[in-house]
């Protein structure tokens, strides 16, 4: 039976989402472990547990019948654990009973055996939404998902993909291809800093017999030879600046000039270009032009894993299955602790740490915390571990110098847990928190 909510609790109830949220969003928990759902917020100040969760589909016997309870104070989201059996975690720490605790975006909840993490304006689908080619994001790809729907209804021909290295940008580079009903042509993969600057002009452009030593036959270059597809320049950044501009005729007029020819050959041609380092800077630094960044109209970022622990399962899922077949969650033991710390972990790596971890694991024994902790190289909180204070966190950061990364490492959390409690820390002492990353 739950109970109902004190006398001055606020009466507003928070209501499950129908279709989408629209632009501006609203709070939301989203599933993310053992499956992908929107569970809603219950009523504030009412105590929910395992029924509130089977509501969303959400079957957990390790849930009691009381376990939590949402409540606003001063606008924010509160979390109070109201003396469950198996209790309430919050970012890998268990909660004292009957405290509230603030909520922070990006925040990782333990209910039981199942993780949520909580969005203060979450505004996508109320159902997980598909893999992206090959890109796993049920949660938190939304804003590059609706630009690669738009690319079917505008007449583009260049995009840049940003995101740190191993985010997926091949991969969305084909799902690219194909939303602009290019994918029957070639698709060529370039990696610009791959290549010798010296022989690039020449492997990209093509050459024209006899246009230096040893040119006994002319050859088209990889544009032309992907005629009618398109070609993936990977880390476009780094395209020495003498070259640049051979680049941009092919981006402005679809033309190509070969190395020793003295007119341009057109050439139809989609560029998906990629980037993980701010071109703006590049600009700046005077090592990339302004004019060719410009001809990029569309540009589709991708966020890194750090800032989406909602997705992280589901990309081991799929890791998973690529490599060893079906996780079927009845029949392979995983680890709730595992994925809440795999969900804690900052993934300098991106996808790429995730596919390790996963390649290290043990199909027969499952996914086990142990061997988690070990790949990562880190331990999940004690169960008796409370969050860390402020007086700490203060503490931590003064004898790193600020350096929040050894500053995490020293209180045991991940550099984005600190980066939210430090946002906890400075509205609570009612100044406005920096967006800075």
């Amino acid at each position: 039976m739950t109970t109902r909510p004190p006398r001055d609790a606020p009466t507003d109830e928070h209501r499950p989402p129908t279709g989408t949220l629209g632009d501006r969003g609203a709070p939301a928990l989203l599933a993310a472990f053992p499956a992908n759902v929107v569970v809603a917020l219950p009523p504030a100040g009412v105590a929910v547990g395992r029924a509130w969760l089977a509501a969303a589909g959400l079957n957990d016997t390790k849930v009691s019948s009381n376990h939590l309870r949402l409540m606003r104070a001063g606008g924010r989201l509160q979390v109070e654990d109201v003396g469950s059996r198996n209790g309430t975690w919050l970012d890998g720490h268990r909660l004292p009973a009957r405290e509230p605790v603030p909520l922070e975006d990006g925040s990782v909840l333990r209910v039981g055996e199942t993780l949520l993490v909580y969005r203060e304006t979450y505004a996508g689908r109320a159902v997980p939404e598909p893999a992206i080619g090959g890109l796993a994001g049920p949660w938190g790809l939304r804003a590059a998902r609706e630009q690669l729907d738009r690319l079917a209804t505008r007449p583009v021909r260049n995009v840049l993909i940003t995101g740190e290295s191993g985010t997926g940008k091949e991969m969305l580079a084909e799902a690219v291809v194909q939303a602009l009903g290019r994918s029957r042509g070639p698709f060529t993969r370039v990696n610009v800093a791959g290549i010798v600057a010296s022989v690039f002009e020449g492997q990209l452009f093509g050459w024209e017999r006899g246009a230096f030593s040893g040119s006994a036959a002319s050859n088209p270059g990889l544009l032309r030879a992907s005629a009618g597809g398109a070609v993936f320049l990977d880390e476009i950044g780094e395209l020495p600046v003498e070259l640049q501009p051979k680049l941009l005729r092919v981006l402005e007029n679809q033309e190509v000039l070969a190395v020793g020819a003295t007119q341009p050959a057109r050439v139809d041609i989609t560029i998906v270009a990629a980037t993980n380092r701010p071109l703006e800077e590049a600009v700046q630094q005077g090592r990339f032009r302004l004019d060719l960044l410009a001809r990029f109209p569309v540009r589709i970022a991708l966020p890194p894993l750090r800032e989406r622990p909602e997705d992280v399962f589901a990309i081991v899922r799929a890791l998973w299955e690529r490599s060893y077949g079906p996780l079927d969650l009845a029949q392979v033991r995983v680890d709730v602790e595992a994925v809440e710390l795999m969900m804690l972990h900052d993934w300098p790596a991106n996808a790429r740490g995730v596919d390790r971890l996963v390649a290290a694991a043990n199909p027969a024994t499952g996914l086990k915390l142990s061997i988690v902790e070990q790949v990562l190289g880190v331990r999940a909180a004690a169960a008796a571990a409370p969050p860390p204070t402020r007086e700490a966190i203060l503490e931590a950061l003064e004898a790193c110098g600020n350096n929040q990364v050894q500053a995490a490492k020293r209180l045991g959390l991940s550099r984005a847990q600190l980066v939210r409690r430090l946002r906890a820390l400075r509205d609570e002492a009612g100044e406005r928190p920096s967006r800075k990353r």
